[in-house]
């Protein structure tokens, strides 16, 4: 069974159940924000926990003519964008991949981050907060850790751990998807950004099945899940 081709601007579709666990330990005054929707799967979701007047979904990509499962609005570059349009931001950035072109070591991510914490920055404690949800290792690096990295000055203020795999969906590939073998959370920024030497506490209590609806395969055309040592199996057949 061929592997998918990894997604041009590292474009992955999240699964509902993961804004649903956000939306469980985090609220939103003020609406939400999904800056980097794709077809609008987060969106959605967040939009039957809050309202979808609360919600807004951008996305760099060309949307025009695709199925999107929330109003999505493309052709908007996040890096670009200069002011709130809701005081909450929340996204599965890209992680290494940005404008095409691979840059590794997270930087995608990392560079999102810095742009949004600047945006909230500006807003003043009436901005609200930056949700990403990541890889759990995005903590663990030199690029981040030391000299003027990331989180010597603006470290998340909590961490939310996942206990259970999340599997994430190539954005055009169908057919089965391997289920998940990597350790996600989300990440919270909030005021004050500015947090030399804060170590953030990090709760394990997210478990994305609790989350999973009976209707999300259906609704969000997710692909049907193999596990690694099946995809194997019926590889060699």
């Amino acid at each position: 069974m061929p592997d998918p081709v990894r997604p041009l601007d590292d474009h992955y579709r999240s699964t509902p159940c993961t804004f649903r666990a956000l939306a469980s330990v985090e609220s939103f005054p003020g609406g939400l924000h999904e800056f980097c929707a794709g077809d609008g799967i987060l969106a959605a979701t967040a939009a039957d926990i809050v309202g979808p007047e609360n919600v807004v979904a951008t996305t760099i990509g060309d949307v025009s003519g695709q199925k999107t499962y929330f109003p999505v609005t493309g052709n908007r570059d996040f890096l670009k964008q200069r002011e709130l349009i809701r005081p909450n931001l929340f996204s599965n950035p890209p992680y290494g991949r940005l404008y095409g072109q691979r840059i590794g070591k997270a930087r995608a991510a990392t560079a999102i981050i810095r742009h949004g914490i600047e945006l909230l920055t500006e807003a003043g404690p009436r901005g609200g907060k930056l949700c990403c949800l990541l890889d759990l290792r995005y903590l663990l690096s030199e690029d981040r850790n030391l000299d003027d990295g990331l989180f010597i000055n603006y470290p998340p203020a909590r961490v939310h751990a996942f206990i259970d795999r999340i599997t994430m969906y190539p954005a055009a590939f169908e057919g089965t998807t391997t289920r998940g073998k990597q350790s996600f959370a989300w990440f919270v920024w909030e005021w004050p950004f500015l947090r030399p030497g804060h170590v953030p506490p990090i709760t394990s209590r997210l478990h994305g099945k609790a989350f999973i609806h009976p209707t999300d395969k259906e609704r969000f055309d997710l692909s049907d899940i193999v596990s690694g040592k099946q995809e194997i199996a019926e590889a060699a057949e």
